[in-house]
């Protein structure tokens, strides 16, 4: 753990406290390595120089120090425990002074540094928070310059990382969820609004007084937000059910019902949402039970209409056109004299 500056500055992050800061020391520790030869250039104790002035409130004279300590390893030992721990240090210095690209680049150098020594899960979850903790700030700015975009994507990523420290940061990613419901809220996503709210109330309702005007004000929006609408029905699939169940009362000789079905498939079968073989078959079947009903007018000119997919799609001998095509000739036929009246 660390007893310098990062943790100071984790801890502020984590409950929105200001960072704290110390009047100068009496006495200032021995004179810095840097006057040294080279030969004598010790990292070890330019390190410990730096995390008194850290220690002590003086990042002013510590933040320089760290960065003479990773310049003087070279990228070729980035991968160093220390070297991720002065990155952090450094990146919290220039957070406090509000120099937020400076900082968030610290705080992702120092998170790399970490992966790949893996010897401090301390320091990296530390520094992961104060990223997370930046970019809601970041979050934050954007929406009070009306960037609700950039807000959103701020918002995203803050996420990410507050829950990789759950559940110690179940408040944070609760809080962070309801301001991403906000955003999408406003763009006039309700719906994914709603679905936000709804993983945050949870959360709030682990760490939150019952009465907490926070929890009373996510409940009460994701009250108003409504229940998840049912995805709308596939217009596709509702036409070849229709199919199915017309040609089935077809088999059965229910005519009546039959034409209701297959009307309702056909309209929707022309809005060109299905195949054109499946409009041609519906024609058929709709044809055909014209023809049965003795609605010999309306029956050709369906049974021709499907014929004239049909054909080209299946060609002359597939079985539904020739069943189709022997449905026209029988419609086509005079009437015989003893069914004309």
């Amino acid at each position: 753990m660390l007893r310098t500056a990062l943790r100071l500055a984790a801890l502020c992050a984590i409950v929105g406290c200001a960072s704290p800061t110390a009047a100068p020391p009496d006495a200032m520790p021995a004179p810095s390595p840097v006057e040294q030869h080279d030969d004598a250039f010790d990292l070890g104790a330019l390190e410990r120089e730096a995390d008194g002035y850290a220690a002590t409130g003086r990042r002013d004279l510590a933040a320089p120090i760290y960065a003479r300590v990773i310049e003087r390893r070279g990228d070729a030992d980035a991968e160093r425990a220390s070297d991720a721990r002065s990155l952090a240090e450094l990146a919290v210095i220039e957070h406090d002074r509000g120099h937020v690209a400076e900082a968030e680049h610290f705080y992702r150098r120092a998170l790399a540094a970490e992966e790949v020594s893996g010897t401090d899960p301390d320091l990296r979850d530390l520094a992961r928070a104060n990223l997370a903790w930046l970019l809601g700030e970041r979050a934050a700015a954007h929406v009070r310059d009306g960037h609700r975009k950039h807000a959103i994507d701020s918002y995203q990523q803050a996420l990410e990382i507050w829950e990789q420290l759950q559940p110690a940061s179940d408040e944070l990613v609760a809080e962070t969820l309801a301001n991403l419901a906000l955003l999408h809220r406003a763009s006039g996503d309700r719906e994914q609004a709603r679905a936000l709210l709804a993983r945050a109330v949870p959360l709030y309702e682990k760490t939150l007084a019952p009465g907490d005007p926070t929890l009373a004000r996510s409940r009460a929006l994701l009250t108003a937000a409504g229940a998840p609408r049912d995805p709308e029905p596939d217009p596709a699939e509702i036409a070849r059910n229709l199919d199915r169940e017309g040609a089935a009362h077809l088999d059965r000789r229910e005519y009546v019902r039959a034409k209701v079905l297959l009307e309702r498939a056909v309209s929707i079968h022309e809005r060109g949402v299905t195949t054109r073989v499946e409009l041609g078959a519906s024609l058929s079947y709709l044809g055909r039970t014209y023809a049965a009903l003795g609605d010999r007018e309306n029956a050709r000119y369906v049974l021709q209409r499907s014929l004239s997919i049909l054909v080209p799609e299946l060609g002359k001998f597939d079985p539904l056109t020739l069943a189709t095509r022997a449905s026209l000739e029988n419609v086509r036929d005079p009437v015989p004299a003893d069914r004309a009246d």
